[in-house]
């Protein structure tokens, strides 16, 4: 199944792209993809899959748009 991928800027580290377009299996969780590409968990914060902020264990459709933001950190 295909999912888009996007990741902003803030993940050019790890991508090369902010916008990727994977072949993944069925059953992929948000937690796969995001280990398929490299991204360090504890580095992402919130997730959402066609405009609805989802968990990690979220299992994807064909055709998802998964967009991962980071870790906001202040003081």
């Amino acid at each position: 199944m295909k999912i888009t991928v996007e990741t902003g800027n803030w993940a050019a580290r790890y991508v090369d792209e902010s916008v990727l377009t994977l072949d993944m299996p069925e059953d992929t969780t948000v937690a796969d993809v995001i280990d398929a590409i490299g991204i360090p968990a504890e580095e992402t914060g919130i997730i959402v899959v066609d405009g609805k902020a989802v968990a990690r264990d979220c299992v994807l459709s064909d055709g998802d748009v998964l967009k991962i933001y980071p870790v906001i950190i202040g003081g």
